[in-house]
């Protein structure tokens, strides 16, 4: 796999990563790409959970079924709450909704995401509102 970048017009950077390709490389670039569209990808995992990631990207309002792909679910939690006007159901698997995840929504929450359980409290399936998120000083951050 092959990650291209690009930076600001001034500095205008024109580089290539060579990666393995493996799922989880996978997600994270197609995370990368949904906030800077200009990275260009090739080469990606074809497994399920890079394929669920891919599918769920493309979706700014209503249910998104990540199946079993427990990174997705992370990766697209954080994703959505950022993303302005986005109004999405982030659900998966029976084994999925048993997987915890209010750490992360916490967290989320805690510079201004509108997150809430669909059913069980800390577990998947979380309704996600999108918007702009707080940002947060280091020196705030408790360790």
């Amino acid at each position: 796999m092959k990650v291209y970048l690009s930076g600001p017009p001034s500095h205008l950077l024109h580089e290539s990563i060579q990666i393995t390709g493996s799922k989880s490389e996978s997600n994270r670039s197609l995370l990368l790409q949904a906030l800077y569209p200009s990275i260009q990808i090739s080469n990606l995992s074809n497994s399920d959970d890079a394929e669920v990631m891919q599918k769920g990207l493309q979706i700014s309002n209503g249910v998104v079924d990540i199946h079993h792909a427990g990174t997705a679910m992370r990766f697209l939690t954080s994703y959505f709450a950022s993303q302005e006007n986005n109004d999405v159901t982030l659900t998966g698997s029976q084994r999925m909704t048993e997987r915890p995840i209010k750490v992360l929504v916490d967290a989320l929450r805690s510079l201004g995401a509108d997150i809430e359980y669909v059913h069980n409290e800390g577990y998947p399936p979380i309704r996600i509102k999108g918007k702009k998120l707080k940002k947060v000083k280091l020196a705030s951050l408790q360790m």
